[in-house]
């Protein structure tokens, strides 16, 4: 997946959940909007270069939006949840997700109380898909959530009840950074979150992880990665 031109920034602060204080190259303090609920904890520290795309329209509130963030050890971390979604149904599209092989993709498909990101179906079977975007690592481990999510643990009761009627599910977890070598839920921030993920796991949800190659022009699912639970 192709970035628009992106331009550099500091990062300053985050005046609330959406929002980004930078310091453009012209020593001028803009804002820019952080697309993402999550707390980017480890990522969008005072200092960090980041990159943005300017913003077309008029009636936007910030200038702005956030796409990545320069780390320490200089690798780039997407911070968009949402690319999560349109990078794994890339990535199934080029058919170079090997644990899904399937003719049709469906987003976004209703089922119980919760609106699943994706539907796979080859002839009689059918695959549900829940993802989610890791932003946080620690010693190489990618974790999620970095913020407490109700929402996560109803997805997770959704897929469950699939898979007792027959269908196949996945929780899929995209890590939108290269400097990760596993994945383990984040057993301080959520550990509901943690206890769900391994209840469902046993009933027979999958739970798959993959990391992606980020750069200032592009990023893309790069590999699978284990998963410790």
């Amino acid at each position: 997946m192709k970035f628009p031109q992106l331009i550099p920034a500091v990062f300053v602060h985050r005046p609330s959940r959406f929002i980004a204080a930078v310091r453009l190259e012209s020593g001028d303090v803009a804002y820019a909007h952080v697309p993402t609920t999550g707390r980017l904890t480890g990522v969008l520290r005072p200092g960090y270069r980041v990159w943005l795309s300017p913003v077309t329209n008029p009636k936007r509130k910030t200038a702005y939006t956030l796409i990545s963030v320069e780390l320490e050890n200089k690798c780039l971390c997407s911070v968009n949840a949402s690319l999560a979604n349109r990078l794994f149904a890339e990535a199934l599209a080029e058919g170079r997700i090997t644990a899904f092989q399937y003719d049709q993709i469906e987003r976004e498909v209703t089922f119980g109380r919760s609106r699943l990101d994706l539907r796979l179906s080859q002839g009689e079977q059918t695959c549900w898909i829940e993802i989610k975007s890791v932003t946080y690592v620690a010693d190489g481990v990618g974790m999620f959530p970095d913020a407490p999510t109700a929402r996560g643990r109803k997805h997770m009761d959704e897929l469950a009840t699939l898979v007792r009627r027959g269908d196949r599910a996945s929780i899929v977890l995209i890590a939108q950074r290269e400097d990760v070598d596993s994945f383990s839920p984040h057993e301080v921030i959520d550990p509901d979150f943690a206890d769900k993920l391994r209840e469902v796991h046993q009933v027979g949800v999958e739970v798959h992880a993959y990391r992606c190659e980020v750069s200032i022009s592009e990023i893309e699912i790069t590999a699978e990665i284990p998963v410790h639970l």
